[in-house]
């Protein structure tokens, strides 16, 4: 089996409690996208923090070993009645902003085979401003939060579905 590349913790919050840089990053994405007032309409809201674990063997320098392009990162998710908007902030400072519909957007959970333990729940839409479809991996962890989330998540997906 693979051992998970990172730790995981995930908490359910308002989009005011995020993160400071995630909350900069979706205020600027939906003002630039038009998506409203996110903070009014959210009906959930998550953050997960993400820490490299490190692998069996050594690195380059002599120390542990982590999966290749493991960082450190924070991710935010924020559902609202409409659109699924994620968030992600490295400490590298790379980021990642999507929203997609959410009456279009499709959940798969990753093979554990492939991506390990713990990954989170890909998310498959047509995100604003690119031109095809396709699927990003929301990490989230497995705790009671997470679990919630996800749940809540394809819940709201359905319920935008009837709506449409």
């Amino acid at each position: 089996m693979i051992a998970p590349a990172y730790r995981r913790t995930t908490r359910l919050c308002p989009i005011d409690d995020l993160d400071v840089p995630l909350q900069v990053l979706i205020d600027g994405f939906a003002e630039r996208h038009l998506l409203g007032d996110l903070r009014a309409s959210a009906r959930i809201c998550a953050e997960t923090h993400s820490v490299p674990l490190p692998r069996p063997g050594r690195g380059p320098l002599g120390g542990p070993g982590f999966a290749p392009m493991a960082v450190e990162n924070r991710a935010a998710a924020v559902v609202t009645d409409t659109f699924v908007v994620i968030a992600l902030v490295r400490v590298d400072g790379e980021s990642v902003r999507l929203a997609g519909q959410l009456a279009d957007a499709t959940l798969r959970t990753p093979d554990p085979g492939l991506y390990g333990p713990e990954p989170g729940v890909f998310v498959h839409a047509g995100w604003l401003g690119h031109g095809e479809a396709s699927s990003y991996l929301l990490p989230l962890d497995e705790g009671p939060d997470g679990r919630v989330f996800l749940s809540r998540l394809r819940d709201l997906i359905a319920a935008a579905r009837v709506r449409r």
